[in-house]
Protein backbone atom coordinates (compact mmCIF):
# COMPACT_ATOMS: atom_id res chain seq x y z
CA UNK A 1 0.00 0.00 0.00
CA UNK A 2 1.24 3.45 -0.89
CA UNK A 3 2.34 5.62 2.01
CA UNK A 4 0.84 9.09 2.17
CA UNK A 5 2.96 12.12 1.35
CA UNK A 6 4.34 13.65 4.57
CA UNK A 7 2.38 11.22 6.73
CA UNK A 8 2.73 11.37 10.50
CA UNK A 9 1.63 8.99 13.23
CA UNK A 10 -1.71 10.16 14.62
CA UNK A 11 -1.76 7.43 17.29
CA UNK A 12 -0.62 3.94 18.14
CA UNK A 13 -2.68 1.66 20.35
CA UNK A 14 -2.48 -1.91 21.65
CA UNK A 15 -5.47 -3.99 22.71
CA UNK A 16 -5.95 -5.40 26.22
CA UNK A 17 -4.46 -8.79 25.27
CA UNK A 18 -1.39 -7.21 23.59
CA UNK A 19 -2.05 -9.34 20.50
CA UNK A 20 -3.30 -6.51 18.29
CA UNK A 21 -1.85 -3.09 17.60
CA UNK A 22 -3.22 -0.31 15.41
CA UNK A 23 -1.17 2.55 13.98
CA UNK A 24 -2.96 5.43 12.27
CA UNK A 25 -1.04 7.74 9.93
CA UNK A 26 -2.40 10.96 8.55
CA UNK A 27 -1.27 13.69 6.20
CA UNK A 28 -2.79 16.58 4.28
CA UNK A 29 -5.18 14.21 2.52
CA UNK A 30 -8.80 13.23 3.15
CA UNK A 31 -7.85 9.63 3.95
CA UNK A 32 -5.52 8.25 6.59
CA UNK A 33 -3.50 5.04 6.29
CA UNK A 34 -4.15 2.42 8.94
CA UNK A 35 -1.95 -0.54 9.84
CA UNK A 36 -3.33 -3.36 11.97
CA UNK A 37 -0.86 -5.81 13.49
CA UNK A 38 -1.69 -9.22 14.93
CA UNK A 39 0.88 -11.03 17.05
CA UNK A 40 3.56 -8.61 15.86
CA UNK A 41 2.93 -9.11 12.13
CA UNK A 42 1.21 -6.73 9.72
CA UNK A 43 -2.28 -8.19 9.43
CA UNK A 44 -4.26 -5.55 7.54
CA UNK A 45 -3.55 -2.21 5.95
CA UNK A 46 -6.23 0.13 4.64
CA UNK A 47 -7.28 3.72 4.06
CA UNK A 48 -9.90 5.33 6.27
CA UNK A 49 -11.42 8.83 6.29
CA UNK A 50 -9.05 10.97 8.37
CA UNK A 51 -11.87 12.69 10.23
CA UNK A 52 -13.02 9.33 11.67
CA UNK A 53 -9.72 7.68 12.66
CA UNK A 54 -10.24 8.32 16.36
CA UNK A 55 -13.43 6.25 16.15
CA UNK A 56 -11.17 3.29 15.33
CA UNK A 57 -9.27 4.00 18.55
CA UNK A 58 -12.45 4.40 20.61
CA UNK A 59 -13.81 1.09 19.30
CA UNK A 60 -10.54 -0.81 19.04
CA UNK A 61 -11.65 -3.56 21.44
CA UNK A 62 -14.79 -4.01 19.27
CA UNK A 63 -12.59 -4.25 16.17
CA UNK A 64 -10.35 -6.85 17.82
CA UNK A 65 -13.39 -8.86 18.93
CA UNK A 66 -14.75 -8.76 15.39
CA UNK A 67 -11.41 -9.86 13.93
CA UNK A 68 -11.27 -12.79 16.35
CA UNK A 69 -14.82 -13.74 15.35
CA UNK A 70 -14.08 -13.31 11.63
CA UNK A 71 -16.57 -10.47 11.10
CA UNK A 72 -16.56 -6.73 10.49
CA UNK A 73 -18.83 -5.75 13.39
CA UNK A 74 -16.15 -3.65 15.10
CA UNK A 75 -15.51 -1.64 11.95
CA UNK A 76 -19.26 -1.12 11.57
CA UNK A 77 -19.54 0.27 15.11
CA UNK A 78 -16.50 2.54 14.59
CA UNK A 79 -17.75 3.70 11.19
CA UNK A 80 -21.37 4.36 12.14
CA UNK A 81 -22.66 7.72 11.03
CA UNK A 82 -25.49 7.61 13.55
CA UNK A 83 -27.94 8.01 10.70
CA UNK A 84 -28.01 4.43 9.47
CA UNK A 85 -24.92 4.76 7.32
CA UNK A 86 -21.44 3.43 7.84
CA UNK A 87 -17.90 4.29 6.77
CA UNK A 88 -15.84 1.17 6.10
CA UNK A 89 -12.11 0.65 5.42
CA UNK A 90 -11.00 0.81 1.78
CA UNK A 91 -7.99 -0.80 0.16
Amino acid sequence: MKKLTNEKVAYEQTDSTNRFKIIAYWADEPNARIELYRDGNLYKEFYYPAYKIFNLSAHFEDIVSGELNNDDSGYRVAGSTGLGGCVMPSE
